[in-house]
């Protein structure tokens, strides 16, 4: 008995890290958005255009709410409204936020499997400044990262200037 147990842990083990949950993810695409930041909510289009481009095994997108109002319910919403296709949690303590240096929404981190960052910025330079569309987007930097992480070269370390909501610390106030 004690046999066959332990054979049933070891492949279901097996199964959990080679079942696509991304426990085994090389590289996961964090991608910190606020439910109220109308940033976030213009990159929901792009960000789902990306991730049906470029979500695999190798790479992973999730949605992280930093907000300590968001609930799953309202993430939940979100999620639905906009279509988004990947997962969305929340990060009220700023675990995530702080584990990863993220300040804005959106953000995205992509980190590999000890979460060491090697992008952190915007997605692309569709806004000059806040409130300050461009036209054209002429830069892509979230997408120039995928590509070169889908032909499985690790980049150097790049970071840009996120535009978008600020993340607030919230640790030391009184609720």
């Amino acid at each position: 008995m004690h046999k066959t147990t332990i054979k049933i842990f070891w492949i279901a083990v097996t199964l959990l890290l080679f079942s696509g949950t991304g426990l085994c993810t090389p590289y996961k695409i964090y991608i910190f958005m606020g439910e109220t930041c109308p940033v976030s909510r213009h990159y929901t289009l792009t960000l789902k255009k990306l991730h049906a481009q470029y979500a695999s095994e190798q790479l992973e997108f999730i949605g992280v709410f930093p907000n300590r109002l968001s609930t799953p319910a309202t993430i939940a919403a979100f999620k639905e409204k906009y279509a988004l296709p990947f997962t969305c949690i929340g990060d009220a303590t700023h675990t995530w936020v702080n584990r990863l240096g993220a300040t804005i929404t959106p953000e995205i981190v992509v980190a590999d499997t000890s979460h060491t960052a090697i992008y952190r910025g915007r997605i692309d330079n569709t806004f000059a400044s806040l409130g300050k569309r461009r036209r054209v987007v002429t830069e892509h930097d979230l997408a120039d990262v995928l590509n070169v992480l889908k032909n499985e070269n690790p980049p150097a370390f790049r970071q840009t200037r996120a535009i978008g909501c600020i993340i607030t610390s919230w640790q030391n106030t009184k609720e």
